[in-house]
């Protein structure tokens, strides 16, 4: 990760809540931003387990949208533009997929946390003269469900995307902190490849080694893929009586 746009993204942070100064993000100035193929970001950081987004979001994305950025296993990132008339490239919202910009690790997902779902200034109630600018989406994944964040800039704003509902937020008075994102993750765009035309994708997954099956082990009893079905049997019920029928002879006869 280039950490002259992340560093950039925490000085302006900090100028603007000197809070921020000691701890802004809680994390190493050496970790990086994109899970690493050997890290095990499959659990949802222990943060996910509290409220995520802001009062100001809360209050007008759906609480589905919410519920898969608190508790997503995975987030991945992606950077999309406006589709050209006759492109026949793969597509996210009727969007052209331009590339992939990774998996984010925890630090990554601390940082949106911070400067972005919980930050209630970086939002307007007003609504701007202007068209929104798609650069960079990311996929909040939890189990099969999963929320969809576009961050546009210019005409800084966030869409979200939860089944048939779209809800575009303004950000206009963080348009600095949503630049400087931006210009962070999509800068390392790489060209996308389908996970599933690579066979790379599995319908539901399968404990393949121990630390899998500590992960599901550790899961709450209310978050378990897996769920203890009624196996209590009903009571015994005496078969219904059926009315005695005249014999018919051969298939298909309607006559008695």
């Amino acid at each position: 990760m280039n950490k002259f746009y992340i560093l950039s993204l925490m000085s302006l942070l900090t100028a603007a809540n000197p809070a921020f100064a000691e701890d802004p993000f809680g994390i190493d100035s050496d970790d990086d931003l994109f899970a690493s193929e050997s890290s095990s970001s499959t659990q949802a950081p222990a943060e996910n387990k509290a409220a995520l987004v802001s009062s100001f979001l809360s209050n007008r994305i759906p609480e589905a949208s919410a519920k898969n950025i608190n508790k997503a296993e995975k987030v991945f990132c992606y950077t999309v533009d406006y589709a050209a008339a006759g492109y026949e490239g793969y597509t996210i919202h009727n969007l052209a997929l331009k590339g992939s910009c990774g998996e984010l690790s925890p630090a990554g997902r601390s940082l949106i946390k911070n400067s972005v779902f919980e930050n209630n200034s970086l939002y307007s109630n007003s609504k701007d003269n202007c068209n929104i600018s798609p650069k960079i989406i990311l996929r909040y994944i939890n189990g099969a469900d999963y929320t969809d964040v576009l961050f546009s800039s210019p005409c800084q704003s966030l869409t979200f995307f939860h089944d048939s509902d779209i809800i575009t937020i303004n950000a206009a008075p963080g348009a600095a902190i949503i630049d400087q994102i931006v210009k962070a993750y999509s800068g390392l765009s790489e060209p996308y490849q389908s996970p599933a035309l690579l066979g790379q994708m599995v319908a539901n997954g399968q404990a393949l080694n121990q630390r899998d099956k500590e992960v599901l082990r550790k899961m709450a009893p209310s978050e378990a893929p897996i769920k203890k079905w009624n196996t209590q049997q009903p009571a015994h019920q005496p078969a219904p009586a059926q009315n005695k029928q005249p014999a018919r002879s051969g298939w298909n006869k309607l006559r008695q």
